[in-house]
């Protein structure tokens, strides 16, 4: 009922974003949140299919360095770039590097290059976003630092591109300002050279040092740039460049008297360092401030950011290891987009080469180096940015955009909130409440009878409605991600919480039982129910693993709806290599797989999280047992700090990626800790203290809310605390207070509930099992007749809203007669 009320406020609150893309051929700007990925390849060792054959995912960006004005060389080299990326429905991101003087630049050159890219779209579908003399305002290429002569070229390129060409984008793009002017950068190209004062010079000092802007002089103007760029990369730490400045009359350093001694490699970049470059604070002395790059060409022209960016790591034993290095680096760009919501595109290095940075030394920048790396990066990729195909799709005999994955990702529906959602939703939890005492004063027969006394019998009504709730928001959740859409259920997720909620229910009926069952067979057995427990739930995971194997052969059946996740734009199949468990005898990784829970529907991920934690909950309980609560939080709070700051990989389990057991377990603990004192808190609900208590945390939680709806940078801050796939301190408070408030409505009004809806949703929560099962299912039938219709587009109002209404009442109608034979868990 709770759940079912802050749904119907979030649909009157909407509107959500249109998930149409635009109607001109150049390449869609994605939705926020979803940023366009694809790796800089070094195309003369490498390919497209390579790269999505490492990492298991097709990209829907690959980017190339492009020689312009285009040669025949530089032609056949881009058109052998496209024949690779376009069977992938990729966009292809050229960097157009000039190999004349920028002021021999002219009409001709720009036709030259609209013609041929025309012509490509044509015959591929492929669009383009062209990043022209990146790096402009740096020393190290030849067109750097000639503000004049760039934007001369950049505006001239545009006209034509635009008029042309509208398949393709205009990108301007920098490179990070600190460090500018860059008069002792490493592989500086021309030391001895003198520039232009009066373009550069803009604090008008007759120095060119750190106090000038380093970007505003190479500006083209909104009308020529489409996109906004940023080269942002992570080396270490920089140990010091001598005579940075430049001295317009003589120019800088000569490169032979430098004194430079590089970076300190193979350091693992520092908590928020991405964002400190974003901020336009890294790499400063602390006295200069300016505005940062996005706030100034971003927000201020509203477009689309795309950022180059990659983490160096040096192929020997020192430093920290290459994993940490680069995990620790896209995991905050991939984060970034939450603060930052007009980044739209991320493109990552992913070449070996030389770096002037470190002495000429060969870097490795690669993400898919070795397998491991490239697991790891395509576990973290998996719903957080727009992945293949973008643009047309395969055609006749190219291979699809379909890519395979050992199994080794689970997805899980992305809470998507808005932040005018969450305030909405946390004053009406207060609304609620405050009904709620009101009710418990006025209709005091109407309470829940026995909060005050034990519970003998392990169960608690009210936890089997609030679970039979979270059933039916579930399989509407999962209804909704057949359509790879951000409709009404992911949003109502990402307010009222939604595994975590599950999970927290989870512990806590499992804690209400083991009191009983103890004084019953006693400490070992009672342990033993929760093993076997856990053994039925693994049971469960692989038996539906094989129906759905089985299911697929039958004539007419569709079952990639759930062994296939593609909410992010690109198949992954969770299926890899299932087919060979039919043979006899079947291979060990295929058996390993099946029985490790890392093949099997995406519906049934949290059943691995669901198995772990209760073969672990016996030691638990054992600790809430001796009275040592504080120690089993403490030690689950310690466990939590650590699964998130080096998320471990250990299992090939489907869970692993999309619920981390050492993250996840907070919650269940908590779950348990509550159940464990049930009596305590009931008692700290029927007292005045303890209602006034619980409706000044949820007041002030919706004040805070409010104001940091209000305050700038606020919204961007609620949707990081409550949204993504990662469990953030947002979504863990709502889970402890909308559970208290949802327990505290149920206790004042339960006796209408318990005629009403309690009926149904009862049963309903006392088979969870079966219904995780049964819903599975549904998933195939609905995914089946709804291709055969051809009425699954991403965005359609019907299975956003209609499909979820549906399935719910089919739910509610067929769930009490189904149950009846079950046993209840």
């Amino acid at each position: 009922m709770l759940l079912l009320l802050a749904w119907l406020l979030l649909l009157a609150v909407g509107p959500w974003p249109p998930a149409g893309a635009e109607t001109t051929p150049g390449p869609a700007v994605p939705p926020a949140g979803r940023p366009l990925f694809g790796p800089g390849l070094d195309w003369a060792d490498d390919s497209a299919a390579a790269y999505q054959e490492r990492l298991g995912l097709a990209p829907s960006l690959y980017e190339q360095r492009v020689a312009y004005p285009l040669d025949t060389e530089s032609t056949t080299f881009l058109e052998q770039m496209v024949e690779q990326v376009a069977p992938q429905g990729a966009v292809a991101l050229l960097s157009l590097e000039p190999s004349v003087a920028l002021g021999d630049l002219d009409q001709a050159d720009a036709a030259a290059l609209a013609e041929t890219l025309s012509r490509l779209h044509a015959e591929h579908g492929t669009t383009f976003l062209l990043r022209f003399a990146p790096e402009m305002n740096g020393t190290w290429y030849s067109w750097g630092q000639q503000p004049r002569a760039y934007v001369s070229a950049f505006r001239e390129l545009a006209g034509v591109v635009h008029a042309s060409a509208p398949e393709a984008r205009l990108v301007w793009s920098p490179v990070y300002g600190a460090g500018y002017p860059y008069g002792a950068a490493y592989g500086d190209v021309d030391p001895d050279r003198t520039r232009d004062v009066t373009a550069l010079d803009t604090d008008a000092d007759g120095r060119l040092d750190g106090d000038d802007d380093p970007y505003g002089p190479y500006w083209p103007g909104a009308e020529a740039v489409d996109w906004v760029g940023l080269t942002l990369f992570h080396f270490g730490i920089d140990r010091g460049r001598e005579d940075n400045a430049l001295d317009p009359s003589s120019g800088g350093t000569p490169g032979e008297d430098e004194r430079s001694i590089g970076f300190e490699t193979d350091v693992a970049p520092r908590a928020g360092a991405f964002r400190a470059r974003m901020e336009e604070q890294f790499g400063y002395d602390g006295t200069r401030r300016r505005e940062p790059f996005y706030e100034r060409f971003a927000e201020a022209y509203e477009r689309p950011l795309l950022v180059e960016t990659g983490a160096v790591w040096l192929p020997d034993a020192a430093g920290d290891p290459e994993l940490r290095i680069k995990r620790a680096w896209w995991r905050q760009v991939l984060a970034a987009d939450e603060e930052y919501p007009l980044l739209r595109g991320i493109s990552w290095l992913e070449q070996r080469r030389p770096e002037a940075e470190v002495q000429g030394r060969t870097v490795d920048w690669r993400a898919t180096r070795l397998p491991r790396l490239a697991t790891a990066f395509a576990e973290d990729l998996t719903g957080e940015v727009t992945l293949g195909p973008v643009t047309s799709a395969p055609t006749g005999d190219q291979p699809g955009a379909a890519a395979e994955r050992d199994g080794d990702i689970a997805p899980a529906v992305r809470p998507d909130p808005a932040a005018g959602g969450l305030v909405a939703a946390w004053w009406a939890l207060t609304v609620m409440l405050l009904l709620a005492l009101l009710v418990s004063r006025l209709r005091p027969g109407w309470s829940w009878p026995g909060h005050d006394a034990p519970d003998t019998t392990g169960r608690d009504e009210r936890l089997d409605v609030l679970r039979g709730i979270l059933l039916v928001v579930l399989v509407a959740a999962h209804l909704e991600a057949l359509t790879a859409t951000s409709g009404p259920v992911s949003r109502l997720m990402g307010v009222t919480t939604g595994p975590e909620a599950f999970v927290l229910l989870s512990g806590v009926v499992l804690a209400m039982g083991h009191g009983p069952h103890v004084a019953r067979v006693g400490a070992l057995s009672a342990a033993g129910r929760w093993w076997r427990r856990g053994a039925a739930l693994w049971f469960t995971a692989v038996a539906t693993t094989l129906v759905v194997l089985g299911v697929s052969y039958l004539p007419g059946a569709r079952t990639s709806g759930v062994t296939t996740w593609a909410a992010t734009g690109a198949g992954v199949d969770l299926y890899t290599g299932a087919a060979s468990l039919l043979e006899y005898p079947p291979p060990w990784p295929a058996v390993r797989d099946l029985f490790l829970l890392g093949t099997g529907p995406w519906p049934l991920a949290m059943l691995g999280l669901l198995v772990v934690l209760s073969l672990a909950a016996p030691a638990v309980l054992w600790l809430l047992g001796r009275g040592l609560w504080w120690l089993a939080l403490l030690l689950s709070w310690g466990l939590f700090t650590w699964g998130t700051v080096t998320a471990p990989d250990w299992t090939v389990g489907q869970y692993e990626s999309a619920y981390p057991p050492l993250v996840w377990q907070v919650v269940f603990v908590h779950g348990l800790v509550l159940g464990h004192h049930r009596t305590v808190l009931a008692r700290a609900w029927a007292s005045p203290a303890g209602r006034a208590g619980l409706l000044a945390s949820v007041v002030a939680l919706a004040t805070a809310l409010t104001v940091a709806w209000t305050a700038p940078g606020g919204p961007a801050l609620l949707l990081h605390l409550w949204g993504g796939d990662a469990l953030g301190a947002g979504r863990l408070l709502s889970v402890l207070l909308v559970g208290l408030v949802a327990v505290a409505v149920l206790s004042a009004a339960w006796t209408p509930v318990r005629r009403g809806v309690a009926r149904v949703l009862v049963p309903v929560g006392r088979a969870g099992l079966l219904v995780l099962v049964l819903h599975v299912l549904l998933l195939v039938v609905v995914d089946t007749v709804a291709t055969g219709t051809g009425t699954t587009a991403p965005g359609a109002w019907w299975a956003t809203v209609v499909l979820p209404t549906v399935a719910l009442v089919l739910l509610v109608v067929l769930a009490p007669g189904l149950v009846r034979r079950t046993v209840a868990r």
